[in-house]
């Protein structure tokens, strides 16, 4: 059996240290990618759930050794390290409990600050699984876990949520926090941490619920999205509650003005600033390495990057689907993106080019009710690649062997729109079995009942790499009826097609006798034959194996043909009479 597909977008992916490499929770494991091939290298097995969260452990101070460290955490409730350098499973941690989201803020303090601690703490967003059964039950904790000790530490609850929240963490490594519906609660991570020491925290509020929320890099600064788009900035968050016994707090001096422009009653911040571009809810927030900058996204499929202290915005469009994670890497030239229809950008920073991608099978589109009964969901070739049809009218082909998307035809170009209306439908898709062919029927709806199309179209690809390009175009292949099916010959360049019209259509290409044209360019393809059987609706076809025998289901009957002359030889399950009719 040859399995293939999974999840690149579950969770957010995260960088190794020289940032060659990208760590990205595939399932139950974690897949490892070359940044600079895209192609996988190795992974990490040994989960039996869904992998939630993966960090990195980062180099000590710059110049040292680079280190392939790293935790995970998951759904089975455990938390494991890893050498994935090899890839080995150093050690885990059994919490018992089902982990949605983990932070570690101690390894991303200085060497200095760790060393105060009494042991390495993870903070980890989990579901009571011993929750009530009322309807309002609070099933999401925010608990706290000492991974030098492999423990839990009992009864320490920080928050109980009405479901696990996602958890975001300052690259500092001073502050992490969670966004639960109108309030952002953000905690202070004690410089000498213990079992025992009490955490701060403060609360921000909004009108609006949160969707995602992000620190600055060395700033006191905070950043949150809401579900209508805005993105809210506080400056200066924490000053009161979160100064030492001096009223001082990293070495500034407490000045709390009662004026605290766009801050809400008595929340901790100095200000607050609100950024409005996106017409749905912000899904993406990152500052830049720098914190000169902020990178939000959403559904529109935009990468918007603001300028922190002007306000001012560029963009990187048509990036074709909403927006879910963006990752800094520890090289300032590289970032990643990460893609509701199962793709991962690598960017070129900061000019934001796309270098590469990795690709995971996409998302199958849903077709309108009125043409469910005509459609096909995919289409193989005898070397495990497989045509899928994806949103945006597209055709992915995926390789089950490689286990990566190898190429994408957009059957119609447009934009992605997220409130866009459906205006063309991909129905059917068919390869050749050396996978050198497909062909492809779309149907375009009619607006108010007037107008609508089908076209059939061949594409053709170079065998090694399976970029398809257009090469022949036939609207309306049978007359207003839609096609049925389509089929290839085996070993020859011969297709064939079915109406519930009540009749078939054998595609031949040109090329088949007459390789290429004076200018070197595809001849096309054209209607060799017409055959049909009763008048009785045609629901499918197939060839055999050697290609000599076209088999055509005619409602309840299996009509045989000879597809080089178009003779019918047989028919299975009814008695031959004289309904037939075939056209040469």
């Amino acid at each position: 059996m040859i399995r293939g597909g999974r999840s690149y977008v579950s969770s957010s992916p995260a960088f190794s240290n020289d940032a060659k490499r990208l760590l990205v929770c595939t399932g139950n494991t974690v897949s490892i990618f070359s940044t600079a091939t895209g192609l996988q290298i190795t992974s990490l097995e040994g989960h039996v759930a869904l992998v939630t969260s993966v960090i990195v452990v980062p180099a000590s101070s710059p110049g040292s050794r680079i280190l392939c460290y790293c935790w995970t955490a998951s759904l089975d409730g455990t938390i494991r390290y890893w050498d994935f350098s090899v890839p080995e499973l150093m050690k885990t941690v059994d919490i018992r409990m089902p982990i949605f989201s983990m932070v570690i803020p101690s390894l991303l303090r200085s060497p200095a600050d760790s060393e105060r601690t009494q042991g390495l703490y993870a903070y980890i967003s989990t579901e009571n699984i011993r929750k009530s059964e009322k309807p309002k039950s609070l099933s999401g904790q925010l608990r706290k876990c000492n991974l030098t000790k492999s423990s839990l530490i009992g009864g320490v609850i920080l928050k109980e949520t009405l479901r696990p929240e996602f958890i975001s963490v300052c690259p500092s490594g001073r502050f992490f926090g969670i966004s639960s519906k109108r309030k952002l609660i953000i905690w202070k991570v004690p410089q000498t941490d213990s079992d025992q020491v009490a955490l701060k925290k403060i609360v921000l509020h909004h009108t609006k619920d949160f969707t995602v929320l992000a620190f600055h890099q060395s700033q006191r600064i905070v950043a949150a999205g809401d579900v209508t788009g805005r993105i809210l900035i506080w400056r200066g968050f924490g000053n009161k509650t979160f100064s030492n016994s001096h009223g001082l707090m990293d070495g500034n001096s407490q000045n709390y003005d009662d004026v605290r422009p766009g801050v809400r009653g008595d929340d901790d911040a100095e200000s607050c600033s609100t950024w409005h571009w996106h017409p749905t809810e912000v899904n993406v927030l990152a500052f830049s390495s720098d914190g000169e900058y902020l990178y939000s996204g959403g559904r529109e499929g935009v990468l918007v990057v603001w300028q922190l202290d002007t306000g001012k915005k560029k963009f990187l469009p048509r990036i074709g689907s909403p927006l879910l994670y963006f990752v800094d890497s520890p090289d300032p030239t590289l970032a990643s993106i990460s893609c509701a229809d199962n793709q991962i950008h690598l960017l070129k920073m900061p000019s934001l080019g796309i270098m590469k991608s990795i690709s995971g099978i996409k998302l199958p589109f849903s077709a309108p009710e009125a043409l469910k009964g005509i459609c096909g969901r995919f289409a193989f070739d005898k070397a495990g690649l497989v045509a899928l049809r994806t949103e945006a009218y597209g055709i992915q082909c995926y390789s089950l062997l490689d286990d990566r998307g190898i190429s994408e035809v957009y059957v119609c170009e447009r934009n992605h729109q997220p409130a866009d209306e459906v205006t063309v439908v991909v129905t059917l898709m068919a390869l050749s079995s050396d996978g050198s062919v497909m062909s492809t029927v779309d149907v375009r709806l009619p607006e108010q009942d007037i107008g609508g199309l089908i076209c059939l179209k061949f594409w053709t690809s170079a065998p090694e790499n399976k970029q398809f390009t257009l090469s022949t175009v036939i609207y309306e292949p049978h007359r207003d009826s839609h096609v049925s099916s389509i089929a290839f010959r085996p070993n020859r360049l011969m297709a064939v097609t079915t109406s519930k019209g009540g009749d078939f259509k054998i595609w031949v290409c040109k090329d088949e006798t007459q390789q290429k044209n004076e200018l070197g360019q595809s001849s096309g393809w054209v209607c060799h034959a017409v055959g049909a059987y009763k008048k009785k609706p045609m629901t499918a076809a197939a060839f055999s194996a050697d290609g000599s025998v076209l088999a055509v289901a005619a409602e309840t009957v299996i009509t045989l043909w000879d597809p080089d002359r178009n003779v019918l030889v047989a028919v299975l399950g009814d008695t031959f009479s004289v309904g037939l009719k075939f056209y040469l």
